[in-house]
């Protein structure tokens, strides 16, 4: 999406840097799984849809990151800056859980929040008393 959805350009406030990781992310994927059958189509949509792929790829810089920060402009909660880690498996090291979070009391932080109010179930129980 990142190379081929015009609106990510405008959803990361750091998007060359967002796009030139993925990029990176995907060359190391690429050298753990050179026989992958996907992978050449892939790449090959992603030179055509975009010159800046089609130039980092071309590249082969390679710089491996597992933490770092996204910014991002939501259209309803404004400004973000979320901070992620990405966590290896030992058992299967293909396998990786990334989480992102907000510093607490920050405006991102309360953005979030805001998000996550829309998707609150709100219970309609009432206490019941028993009659006299």
């Amino acid at each position: 999406m990142l190379f081929t959805d015009p609106g990510c350009r405008e959803l990361y406030l750091d998007w060359r840097t967002i796009a030139r990781s993925c990029v990176a992310q995907l060359h190391m994927e690429a050298a753990q799984c050179p026989g992958d059958p996907g992978l050449t189509p892939l790449v090959g949509e992603l030179s055509v849809a975009d010159a800046d792929f089609r130039q980092w790829w071309a590249g082969r810089q390679v710089p491996s990151l597992r933490v770092g920060a996204k910014r991002l402009r939501h259209p309803v909660a404004g400004d973000v800056t979320l901070d992620w880690d990405s966590l290896t498996s030992t058992a299967d090291a293909a396998q990786q859980l990334v989480i992102t979070t907000a510093e607490p009391g920050t405006p991102s932080h309360d953005g979030l929040r805001f998000l996550a109010s829309w998707t609150a179930v709100v219970c309609s129980c009432t206490a019941r008393t028993a009659d006299p």
